[in-house]
Formats: C-alpha cells, sequence, structure tokens
C-alpha cells in the first residue's frame, strides 16, 4: 500500500504536458522583455516613469541577458561551453523566492 497520492497517468500527462509548456512560453517572454532591454538606453530606465538606479538597470539587463541565453540553449541554437549559474542576476529580480 502506498503513502500519500498516488498520481495517475492523466496527471502525469497532463502536469508535465503543462509545466513544459509553461517553461517554453516563459523562455518566449523573458526573450521578448531582453528585446525590449536591449533597445531600451540605460538612460531611458533610469527616467520617469520607470527611475531605476543605475546598478537596478545593469541587474535587470544582466539578469534577462543571462535568461535569453538559456533560452539559446535550450532551443539547441547555441551552445554552453561553461558550466554558469543563470540564476545568478534572476534570484536578484524575484526577492523572497515565495
Amino acid at each position: 500500500m502506498s503513502v500519500g497520492i498516488v498520481p495517475t497517468k492523466d496527471q502525469i500527462d497532463n502536469n508535465g504536458g503543462s509545466l513544459l509548456k509553461n517553461l517554453d512560453d516563459a523562455l518566449a517572454r523573458c526573450e521578448r522583455l531582453q528585446t525590449w532591454l536591449l533597445a531600451t538606453p540605460d538612460a531611458t530606465l533610469q527616467a520617469a516613469p520607470y527611475s531605476y538606479s543605475s546598478q537596478e538597470v545593469a541587474t535587470l539587463k544582466s539578469a534577462f541577458s543571462d535568461i535569453a541565453q538559456l533560452a539559446t540553449i535550450y532551443r539547441g541554437t547555441a551552445n554552453l561551453a561553461v558550466a554558469k549559474d543563470f540564476r545568478q542576476f534572476a534570484k536578484l529580480l524575484w526577492g523572497f523566492n515565495l
């Protein structure tokens, strides 16, 4: 006898498919934001209505640069030569990790 919830095949299929689709969608959205960040001068982000500090702009752009690189590896259009923690700057954006 098992203890706890034993997933069914349908639950595994639905949850697994949803998780992977969400990952694919999230990476695509990150790439779109990265494209916008690349086209937006730091001075624009530091001025109203955004009012980021220069350090915040650097962190924001670094985080999305890393995730855009991860997306290219995920899609097979680039290779990763050395191990890298892609969360280095992203962790600064997600705060308490709640």
